[in-house]
């Protein structure tokens, strides 16, 4: 064999062997992936089978419930039952049989009704009682209104179930429904109820809850509260109020007059005029202290300052001396000065030194400045002022 015939031998083994590793590779992977499929569709079998007993369990559980809250499966035991109970729980009424259906081979369905008169609480305690008994019962039918007594007349269709797999002498459910709690709960629900409006909201105080008076002083301060449905809010002091003091129950008002300074603590309570009625309580710090100190007095503002209205108004020359003629507004009166008169206007006082026919020379505190005809007083003066 020629070494090409070599080389190309080894060639065409190594591609044989290759397909081979290939073709092993491929069925491999395909039997890991049917075992995979395989392993899900077991685990999805082993979930659904877990899932039926768990629903099995429950409905054991459900059917275990039932037949303890169902009437005897005797049609004469459940019917008498039944019949007992409602005059037990209903005084003063009227209960009679109506029919009974069977329901396929499951139950049998009682239908009684129930006529009498009572009043609000007696309803209220019968209905309490019918949902805290935990028959497999309900009120398919009701109409209550007021009698000509004053009282209520009622009329009730109730239907009842009867597993035919109870018991022919079950004595019925001999606790009380967790769904139903105490009568006086159960009660306050229904009557202190506003049918019109919303519950009623309890009102909020709305004054700070810091109250202070002066010691040795007749004062009053206020608590006050808000009720959200506006209705009118009284107060009430709860516990011991420190001796003298009084508190208005109408208006919140503390009136007080305290000898010692010091803290006391007050507890008011607001009450709405809601249906029902609603209250809230907080606690107020009253704190006595000491009058604060008196103003410092304040000075009195300057007047006000005729100089700042007094203008030179003429320069009139009369017998060979010239006279200045000044005019002061806020009074309507005109000065009339020569040289060496003595002046005071307003918050200025001097003396007139010379005067001519262009301006007049003043002199204030020892200093001379000139005031020219329109010229105001007091601008002259302080334009000369250092």
């Amino acid at each position: 064999m020629t070494p090409r015939e070599k080389i190309l031998s080894i060639g065409v083994g190594s591609v044989l062997v290759l397909s081979g590793c290939q073709y092993l590779f491929s069925k491999y992977r395909t039997a890991v992936a049917q075992r995979e499929t395989r392993i899900a569709a077991l685990d999805q079998q082993l979930f659904e089978a877990r899932d039926k007993d768990l629903q099995g369990a429950m409905a054991d559980r459900q059917i275990g419930d039932y037949m303890v809250r169902s009437l005897p499966s005797d049609p004469q035991e459940a019917r008498a039952q039944y019949t007992r109970w409602l005059y037990d729980s209903m005084k003063d009424a009227s209960v009679s049989f109506v029919n009974s259906m069977p329901v396929g081979n499951l139950y049998d369905r009682y239908n009684f009704k129930v006529t009498g008169k009572t009043d609000a609480r007696g309803w209220l305690e019968f209905l309490h009682a019918f949902y805290s008994k935990d028959y497999l019962h309900s009120i398919s039918e009701l109409n209550i209104r007021p009698s000509r007594e004053g009282d209520l007349a009622v009329d009730l269709t109730i239907d009842v179930i009867a597993l035919k797999a109870a018991p022919a002498d079950a004595v019925g459910p001999e606790w009380k429904s967790p769904q139903v709690g105490d009568f006086q709960v159960y009660a306050d629900a229904i009557l202190n109820r506003n049918f019109f409006s919303g519950p009623n909201q309890a009102p909020r105080f709305t004054s700070p809850d810091r109250l202070a008076l002066e010691v040795g002083k007749s004062g009053s301060v206020r608590v006050t509260a808000e009720d959200a449905e506006k209705h009118a809010v009284g107060y009430e002091l709860v516990g011991e109020a420190p001796e003298g003091l009084q508190f208005d129950p109408r208006s919140g008002e503390i009136r007080w007059q305290p000898e010692q300074v010091g803290r006391y603590s007050l507890t008011v309570k607001a009450t709405d005029s809601g249906y029902p009625p609603k209250s809230t309580e907080r606690r107020f710090e009253l704190a006595v202290v000491e009058p604060p100190p008196p103003p410092a007095p304040r000075e009195a503002p300057p007047g006000f300052d005729e100089s700042t209205q007094t203008v030179l108004t003429a320069l009139v020359q009369g017998s060979g001396d010239w006279t200045a003629w000044m005019k002061v507004r806020t009074r309507g009166t005109t000065l009339k000065l020569k040289p060496g008169d003595a002046f005071e206007v307003g918050t200025l006082s001097g003396k007139v030194v010379e005067v001519n026919a262009k301006y007049v020379v003043l002199e204030i505190d020892g200093k001379q400045f000139e005031l020219r005809p329109a010229g105001i007083l007091s601008e002259a003066a302080k334009a000369a002022a250092p």
